[in-house]
């Protein structure tokens, strides 16, 4: 093989290699930065997976929307949560499309499935990362406030053109970093 084809090749794979992680971290702080916020609920989860890394999984109190007859709606279909929030501020899905809304705010996300009366949103806001250390401590401290009774745990997301990115995770009125530094210090 050619030695400047070898070279042009070389030259090419590693421009792939740093645009492609580079890009999506650029995505996400865009996101973050210029994106509009939503105060979401939590909801109990089951604390242990094994093959899941350091952070905190999450479930949104509400990740389903009203079923409407008229769109046939399939698992892994990708849709359009459309957003409102309530009078309490926080985020609520109100339907599905299947063309990206231009005047509303929404989450581009997948249908998990359907029932007779709602459609199950797979929804892409499901982890809170963490440093690897705190990580356990703040699932602790997260599924005390997610119980039944206290659910008093909810995340701000912040959504730029259906793409969401989880800006922070409350327990109680401090953020889960917050409430771990308070506890270190007891």
């Amino acid at each position: 093989m050619n030695r400047r084809l070898i070279i042009g090749l070389f030259i090419c794979l590693s421009f792939i290699q740093i645009t492609a992680p580079l890009s999506m971290i650029i995505r996400r702080e865009s996101v973050l930065k210029n994106g509009e916020q939503f105060k979401f609920k939590t909801a109990p989860v089951d604390p242990y997976d094994a093959f899941r890394g350091r952070y905190v999984a999450l479930r949104l109190e509400e990740n389903y929307v009203p079923a409407v007859k008229e769109i046939k709606l399939s698992r892994g279909r990708t849709v359009y949560a459309l957003i409102t929030t309530d009078s309490q501020d926080f985020a609520r899905f109100t339907a599905v499309v299947t063309a990206r809304p231009s005047d509303k705010p929404y989450i581009q996300t997948k249908v998990l499935y359907v029932t007779s009366d709602k459609v199950y949103l797979d929804l892409p806001i499901d982890r809170y990362y963490m440093e690897e250390t705190a990580a356990p401590a703040a699932e602790r401290i997260y599924q005390e406030h997610a119980q039944r009774g206290a659910q008093d745990a909810y995340i701000m997301v912040r959504i730029k053109d259906g793409f969401a990115v989880i800006e922070s995770l409350y327990v109680g009125a401090q953020t889960i970093e917050d409430a771990l530094r308070q506890e270190r210090k007891r």
